[in-house]
This record gives C-alpha cells, sequence and structure tokens, in this order.
C-alpha cells in the first residue's frame, strides 16, 4: 500500500515551550482506514492538525504525496490548491467550522473558493446533501441546529470538495446513539468509495467498529505503538499504560474483585451497524436575505464573547499558514470585539 501521508520525527510544542507531540514518526496508506488514539491531552488532536497542514511541527517534517508539508509550501498558490483540494478536515466541534447563513451556502463554500461553475457546485451540494439526508435542512442557520444536524454539514461542507484523505478530530464526541452509527455507515463507505479515512478518537469500540489500523499515543506524547485494532484493543496492559482503560476494584463481602474498564459515552455489541433512516422534518419556507440576517445578528451578538475567543484562535491559525493579511483583520476582530456588540445592536434596531 502506498503511503500517502508521511510524519517523521515530528514533535510540536505550543507557545514554543509546552510539549504536545514528541519525535512521532508513522506513515498512512492510500484508502487506509487509520485512527490515532490517547488519552486527553496526549496530542492526537494536534497530530491530526499537523497532518492537515493546520499547525506545522516544531521538529521533524510531514509529507503529502511526497510533497513536504510546510509553511513554506503552503504560501506556494499552486501547493496550497492542491493539497487544499485532496485534503479535508472535520472539526472536533462543529461551531468553529460552520459560518455561512444557511446550511446550503455552507455547502456551497468550499466549491466556491476554487472557482468552480455555479451549476457543478449547485450538484454536488445536493448530492451530499441527498448522501447525508439533509436536503430538508438547505434554508437553516447552521447555528440553529441540533449537535448531531450541525456535525452532518460541517462533514458535507468537506465532502463538496471530494477530497482524497478526510481527517475527522473526535468525529463521535457528544453525538447520540443513533447519530453515532449513522457515522460509522458513512465513514465505512466513504472508505469503501476509496477515501482515506483518518480519525483521532478516544472511543475504542469506534476503531473496534472501523477495523482501523491504530497509532497509540502516551500520555507524554510519544508514539507508544502503531498495530491493528484487533491487536491494539486486546493489549490490556498497553491500554492501561496510556490511560485509556483502567481497573475497577468492588467488593463482595471482605473480598476483592478487580477488572478493567473504559468510559466511553455510548457503547454497542452488535456484530453489524444497522441503517439508519431519519424521518425527514416538514418542509420550511426558505427564508429572505433579511431574515437570515436577522437571525445571524441575534446568533453574533448573543454569542460575541464566545467568537472573540474564536476570531484570536482563527487569527493564530492564519498567521501559522503565512496569511498575515488575514491573522491581522482577525486580531483586530478580537480586540474590537466589545465594539462589535454596539454596532449589533445598531444593526438590530435597523431592521426592526
Amino acid at each position: 500500500m502506498d503511503e500517502i501521508i508521511k510524519a517523521e520525527g515530528v514533535s510540536y510544542r505550543y507557545y514554543g515551550s509546552i510539549p504536545a507531540l514528541a519525535g512521532v514518526s508513522l506513515g498512512i496508506g492510500a484508502g487506509e482506514r487509520f485512527a490515532v488514539i490517547g488519552a486527553n491531552g496526549s496530542g492526537k488532536s494536534t497530530l491530526l492538525q499537523v497532518l492537515g497542514g493546520l499547525v506545522f511541527p516544531s521538529e521533524g517534517t510531514v509529507s503529502f504525496r511526497g510533497h513536504e508539508v510546510s509553511e513554506k509550501s503552503l504560501r506556494e498558490k499552486g501547493f496550497l490548491r492542491f493539497f487544499r483540494e485532496r485534503v479535508g478536515y472535520v472539526f472536533q466541534d462543529s461551531d468553529i467550522q460552520l459560518f455561512c447563513p444557511t446550511v446550503l451556502d455552507e455547502l456551497l463554500y468550499g466549491p466556491q473558493q476554487l472557482s468552480m461553475a455555479e451549476e457543478e457546485a449547485r450538484e454536488r451540494a445536493f448530492a451530499v446533501m441527498q448522501m447525508l439526508n439533509i436536503e430538508n435542512l438547505k434554508d437553516r442557520p447552521p447555528y440553529m441546529l441540533s449537535g448531531g444536524e450541525k456535525k452532518r454539514v460541517a462533514i458535507g461542507s468537506v465532502l463538496t470538495m471530494n477530497p482524497e484523505v478526510l481527517l475527522f478530530d473526535e468525529p463521535t464526541n457528544g453525538l447520540d446513539p443513533r447519530t453515532q452509527c449513522f457515522l460509522v455507515e458513512l465513514l465505512l463507505a466513504l472508505n469503501e468509495a476509496g477515501k482515506t479515512v483518518v480519525l483521532a478518537t478516544h472511543d475504542l469500540s469506534l476503531i473496534g467498529e472501523l477495523h482501523a489500523r491504530v497509532a497509540v499515543l502516551s500520555e507524554d506524547h510519544w508514539l507508544e505503538k502503531t498495530g491493528s485494532a484487533e491487536e491494539v484493543l486486546e493489549d490490556e496492559e498497553l491500554l492501561l499504560k496510556v490511560n485509556l482503560i483502567h481497573e475497577h476494584i468492588h467488593f463482595h463481602g471482605k473480598t476483592a474483585h478487580r477488572h478493567l474498564h473504559s468510559h466511553f459515552p455510548f457503547h454497542r455489541h452488535e456484530n453489524h451497524i444497522p441503517h439508519i433512516h431519519t424521518i425527514p422534518e416538514k418542509e420550511k419556507q426558505p427564508m429572505n436575505e433579511l431574515d437570515k440576517l436577522k437571525h445571524l445578528l441575534h446568533h453574533w451578538q448573543e454569542h460575541n464573547d464566545e467568537h472573540a475567543d474564536t476570531y484570536k484562535e482563527w487569527s493564530q491559525k492564519m498567521s501559522a499558514l503565512g496569511r498575515q493579511d488575514l491573522a491581522g483583520v482577525l486580531d483586530a476582530l478580537y480586540r474590537d470585539a466589545s465594539k462589535l456588540g454596539t454596532l449589533f445592536e445598531e444593526a438590530m434596531r435597523m431592521l426592526k
């Protein structure tokens, strides 16, 4: 199997001093199902961001199809487009990823940035909505959706780009059992269609259901082991060492009983994944542009403080990508967040 992504001796330190990864080397094959697991704080999400070119190693290198992925290489427009078209990233928190007025706008955004013809972009968007069973949400503002619906839309916004590689950060986090089952089905279907599926998770049941190849990170940020899901899940000593399971002790009378235990929100014991059919909601009337703006202004005003942190985070990410122009604008938004509240109120008064 040809390696499509390769990390060699990758270390990463936040703010130049806080370790998140320590000398990680691994390769991911084209068309593979690959999972990075570890306890909270082990560095699995950071590793995924490094593989996705969102942050860059303090030491070591990452390559995609033989091309180094670095701050310098992503400043080259040709390689930037080549890489971003082929590697898609789904964030753990869908609210970070969704920012357009409606679901349809969200799915059209990526293709439009590639100057794709409007007809082709809409064909892709509607095909993805049908695949994810979210056609009935197309005119809804993303911030008004449930967590599971937001996750589908976030995934859809990446699928409309039709990337070769899909990176998922904690994809089942916060989802109900039905949506988790749907997601597992989707990941398997995408992989069967030829996509390389890579995820960061601490959900051991998920890697078992996907039969993924697994990289295990230790709490001190080293790569502890790489192996099949079956091999890793049977290695209780390893899972105890990296804090993914723990020994639970209880007493019957004076006798102590010990057994291993893991904490995950849902456990699925079926030998197969049931096919999920969602019941479509009653079709809603499309909102006009002023109605959309009212909803967005209300949302922006209500979450202004939270968004300020998001502006700061994305300013840092754009700076890491070498886009100082965007970083400067986002930093200004962060510093002027208090003024924005007043402007939102003024705009709301104009719309009354």
